[in-house]
């Protein structure tokens, strides 16, 4: 009974449903504290509503991630995760858009899982009809009790457009709290 008004809403949106989509996208990580550099791939697929749907986007992403080299004990970290994702956007004017984003998701890992969520909030400037800008601040936290999991990132960074279906886009990512690191994101995303 509780989920019943997520899934009216759900299905609200779905009798507006633009298409699916899918991306792909690489991230090279490094531990400010430690040195540790890792490599992450990470896979999408997502459903894309309405602009007027006050859900525009549900989305399902699977990432795993490896450090480059053992650490002085030699342990190399590994982690899988999976996530369900939710987005909300709208447009200021033509060009000043706000996005909102979260949801929740769990991370497996060599030592111990934990389930985590996170919300996002930000803004993209369109430049021309191709390139965007995009900037945001998402808090993570885990929601199972695990500590050290607490961390806020700050993402920013340009997107183009081939066309209507293809878009590729490079951020650049900064976390600090928990975690002290800067990250380098290539995506690439096709909508059908």
């Amino acid at each position: 009974m509780r989920y019943l008004g997520l899934i009216a809403l759900l299905a609200c949106g779905a009798a507006q449903a633009e298409g699916l989509r899918i991306g792909l996208e690489y991230e090279f990580e490094k531990d400010r504290k430690t040195g540790m550099r890792s490599d992450a791939v990470g896979f999408e697929v997502g459903w894309e509503f309405s602009k007027d749907s006050l859900i525009n986007r549900v989305e399902l992403l699977l990432d795993h991630s490896r450090d480059r080299n053992a650490d002085s004990d030699g342990f190399r970290e590994k982690e899988a995760k999976v996530f369900v994702r939710l987005l909300h956007s709208r447009s200021f004017t033509d060009s000043l858009a706000y996005y909102v984003r979260g949801g929740v998701g769990s991370s497996l890992n060599n030592e111990d899982g934990f389930t985590y969520a996170y919300i996002e909030a930000g803004l993209k400037y369109e430049i021309g009809t191709r390139w965007e800008w995009t900037a945001g601040l998402r808090e993570i936290n885990a929601i199972d009790g695990t500590g050290g999991e607490r961390v806020s990132k700050f993402i920013t960074g340009p997107s183009f457009s081939f066309d209507k279906n293809n878009e590729v886009e490079l951020r650049y990512v900064r976390a600090f709290r928990d975690k002290d690191a800067r990250a380098w994101q290539l995506g690439y995303t096709h909508k059908f």
